[in-house]
């Protein structure tokens, strides 16, 4: 073998296992690389998000369709109905379009009812009788401008919360908003037969980030992406659909009570499952941020300190 190609093939070897190393070091993750993707407030764009807010504001009614999806996975939907100054129902939907739960606000109180058994209840772990598993709802007060929609609706069977909490239309204000560090215009777009601004939105330092496609029209959303980076990085996608502003909606919408015989689900008090003092803790295995499984009972005898937090 001549000695230039020799060399030749010894530079492509090394080649790729360079490439290789960079791809697996380099490799795309929730923490790397965040902070190169907080994004300066741009004036403009920022106004853009102002106006988006300040339409649902300003809105006498707004109803429209959330269809809701990740990479790989089918879309489920939420149906909306809003109305001033303080109503609201939301109808939940599963990727095959059946009906998984109802919310509905009738101005003072909230109302969840569900067509099935309750998902709220754990089967294995409940003095809910069996003949009343599907003959729950769960109810509380809504005090006008201090209620999450976005929170409730995870009680309805599909766990999304969408980008935008609903709320916002009667005067609720995300928890995420203090913590936005700027908007950045992105151009414009055509979705679905509409031509539409679109804007990224940065929250805690690029743990989450928004893509948002306005609508020229009425400044609402017509497509929304959400990347939430944490130990990995976790994408969704909603479309708006059906987007309309300030149309009659029925008072029906927003009337709801339980019929007879129906029960108010109380969620299940957490002390009554803590360990009671001298208690053997059961074993458990968790995944290691390095890698790797870290299992209880491979620190017998040892103190253990059990920090449970969440991000984004």
């Amino acid at each position: 073998m001549k000695k230039t190609t020799r060399v030749w093939i010894a530079v492509i070897v090394v080649g790729v296992i360079v490439e290789s190393w960079a791809i697996y070091v380099l490799r795309p993750s929730g923490g790397r690389w965040r902070y190169e993707a907080i994004v300066k407030d741009e004036p403009a764009a920022h106004a853009l998000y102002d106006q988006m807010i300040a339409t649902m504001r300003e809105a006498r009614s707004l109803s429209y369709v959330c269809s809701c999806s990740g990479p790989g996975k089918r879309a489920k939907s939420y149906r909306i109905w809003l109305q001033k100054p303080n109503s609201f129902c939301v109808e939940a939907a599963d990727t095959r379009g059946a009906l998984t739960g109802t919310l509905v606000g009738d101005g003072n109180d909230l109302w969840i009812h569900w067509p099935g058994r309750c998902p709220l209840i754990d089967p294995e772990d409940t003095n809910v009788p069996r003949e009343l598993w599907s003959r729950q709802y769960k109810t509380h007060p809504t005090p006008l401008g201090r209620h999450s929609i976005g929170h409730e609706v995870m009680d309805l069977g599909i766990r999304h919360m969408p980008f935008i909490d609903p709320s916002t239309f009667h005067g609720y204000t995300d928890s995420l908003h203090p913590h936005m560090n700027g908007v950045a215009g992105r151009g414009t777009d055509t979705i679905r037969g509409e031509k539409c601004d679109v804007i990224e939105v940065c929250f805690m330092n690029a743990q989450r980030t928004w893509y948002l496609w306005l609508s020229q029209k009425d400044h609402l959303p017509r497509q929304a992406k959400q990347v939430i980076r944490g130990v990995g990085t976790f994408v969704g996608v909603e479309d708006w659909l059906d987007v309309t502003v300030d149309a009659e909606i029925p008072q029906e919408k927003f009337v709801w009570s339980p019929p007879a015989g129906w029960q108010k689900y109380v969620r299940p008090d957490p002390e009554e499952k803590l360990l009671k003092p001298g208690e053997e803790a059961p074993d458990f295995s968790l995944r290691a941020l390095k890698g790797g499984r870290i299992t209880l009972s491979d620190y017998h005898g040892k103190i253990v300190w059990l920090y449970i937090w969440r991000s984004g």
